[in-house]
């Protein structure tokens, strides 16, 4: 009797699976899976084939089916092992992640939410489910938000960009600034802080409507008259353009406005517009485009007012599991009512980041270096007659910026980081050196 018991559930079994529509050369294959991983996968689904009722050889399959890129094949054959054994929570957060990536997000729900009402659950399955249910919902509903803060303690030996030596040039000759005007050291307190919004149509291809909000604010110790707020608006559609030959790119269109303070006697505000794309070259290679034109109003300074304009051209470069590389390269012009202020400015930057493991196991989510360096170069528009009325001023800028960031949980991290700062120019009023210290702590919600 159990000998004929266990020969109809094997031949139940083996009929589930003849009613799978897939076969060992499954068309649901990634045709650029490995020969090696697609034999395994072949093999393995013979094995499993021919004792169905393994629970092991099941699941050994459905892993191989993954790595494969056969993603409904691995989910059929996670939902048999179910049907064998259905307290099986492994199962269930696999099966959660399988639908979630085929865009299946209610029925990838279903299998989340029985993970977490499950007590037998293992703690760490809880945890790893958890996002994918935020993620979920947040992408069932048209609104969203999201946010970040960043706060800390920074020590700079030039707090007010002041010249590195007390002789500098004033009608064209030599002359001597009392030492109270030089390079100052100085620590801040500083705060910033984002809120992004946004609005999914729900549609195909994807249209968004997104809104940010940015501010930061500083109290110098000492040198109180460079402590500056700053208040940064946003809004405008993203849109993904249908162009094959740039593999669709992203783009955004937006109106933006800002307002400054330093020290409460000088103040702006600028509004206008700008331009955002991003184009996907491969897999591990992505080129941002970002221009806007913004018109600066002085609240007493009218000589001031004019227009900002900056075009950067950003790539990002994955080089491996760890490392990634970015390079940009901007091109910024300010337009006044006189020329001792116009400029344009270019700039180039490269940074390096890489994680890696704790030493000793300390921290179990991975630390995160960062090397950042670069260099721009300014030049004006005309001479400043009160300083030297017969040079024009050059500025010659060089950045050097090392970082460390650890986790302190899944949304919070400390940054580490310190600068250097070096400005050359052909007038000494504008040259001078800063190194800074920063220590902070930031928090995504």
């Amino acid at each position: 009797m159990v000998n004929r018991t266990s020969k109809c559930f094997g031949f139940f079994v083996s009929i589930l699976i003849l009613l799978v529509p897939y076969s060992a050369q499954s068309q649901g294959v990634n045709p650029n899976t490995p020969d090696q991983i697609r034999r395994a996968y072949d093999k393995a689904f013979e094995t499993m084939f021919q004792d169905p009722g393994n629970l092991e050889k099941t699941f050994s399959f459905a892993g191989l089916a993954i790595k494969a890129g056969d993603f409904e094949g691995a989910i059929s054959s996670l939902e048999r092992m179910l049907i064998l054994d259905p307290n099986l929570p492994r199962v269930r957060y696999e099966l959660g992640v399988l639908y979630f990536k085929l865009g299946s997000y209610d029925v990838a729900a279903t299998y989340f939410e029985e993970l977490l009402e499950d007590k037998n659950t293992p703690k760490a399955l809880v945890e790893k489910a958890a996002p994918f249910i935020e993620e979920i919902e947040s992408r069932l509903t048209n609104h969203s938000f999201s946010g970040s803060t960043f706060s800390g303690i920074k020590y700079q030996t030039n707090a007010s960009s002041g010249p590195r030596s007390t002789k500098v040039t004033l009608f064209g000759a030599p002359s001597f600034l009392p030492d109270e005007f030089t390079n100052k050291g100085d620590f801040d307190v500083f705060v910033s802080g984002s809120i992004n919004y946004s609005y999914d149509f729900q549609s195909e291809p994807k249209k968004l409507l997104e809104a940010g909000l940015n501010i930061y604010g500083n109290e110098q110790f000492d040198q109180t008259f460079v402590n500056a707020r700053v208040i940064d608006v946003h809004i405008g559609p993203r849109l993904i353009l249908p162009i094959e030959f740039l593999n669709n790119p992203v783009v955004r269109p937006f109106i933006a406005g800002d307002y400054l303070i330093v020290s409460e006697d000088e103040s702006y505000y600028s509004h206008g517009a700008g331009f955002s794309a991003d184009i996907r070259a491969m897999d591990t290679l992505n080129f941002n485009i970002d221009t806007r034109i913004m018109a600066r109003e002085n609240k007493d300074a009218s000589v001031l007012d004019g227009y900002r304009n900056r075009l950067t051209v950003n790539a990002s470069y994955i080089a491996s599991e760890t490392t990634q590389i970015q390079v940009s390269s901007t091109v910024s012009t300010e337009e006044t009512k006189t020329n001792i202020q116009n400029n344009r400015d270019y700039s180039f930057n490269v940074s390096i980041n890489k994680t890696f493991k704790a030493p000793f196991d300390l921290i179990k989510d991975p630390l995160s270096a960062g090397l950042s360096f670069g260099g721009s170069f300014r030049e004006y528009a005309g001479p400043n007659p009160t300083i030297d009325p017969d040079t024009t001023r050059n500025d010659y800028t060089f950045r050097f910026s090392p970082s460390l960031t650890i986790p302190a949980g899944e949304t919070m991290a400390i940054l580490l980081s310190c600068g250097l700062t070096r400005v050359d120019s052909n007038i000494p009023n504008s040259e001078y050196d800063n190194i800074s210290v920063t220590v902070g702590i930031s928090k995504q919600f």
